[in-house]
C-alpha cells in the first residue's frame, strides 16, 4: 500500500465517522468517490467507490446510495 493509498483511506475511514455520527439517511458515494478523486488521483473513481462500499458496509452504514 502506498503513502497516497494510506491517506486515501484514512480520509474514507474519517468521512465514515462523519456519516456514523450523523447517521444520514442516505449517503451518495459516488458523489463522495467523485470528490476525494480530486484529491486522490493515483486511483479511479470506481476504486475509491469501492473502498468507500467497503468501509461503509463495515461500519454497518448500509443505508447509501451506490
Amino acid at each position: 500500500m502506498t503513502e497516497d493509498d494510506r491517506r486515501l483511506m484514512t480520509e474514507i475511514s474519517a468521512q465514515a465517522d462523519i456519516a456514523y455520527q450523523s447517521r444520514p439517511k442516505r449517503t451518495n458515494a459516488m458523489a463522495l468517490a467523485k470528490a476525494l478523486g480530486t484529491d486522490f488521483p493515483h486511483r479511479k473513481i470506481e476504486e475509491i467507490h469501492q473502498k468507500i462500499n467497503n468501509v461503509w458496509r463495515l461500519r454497518g452504514l448500509l443505508s447509501y446510495d451506490h
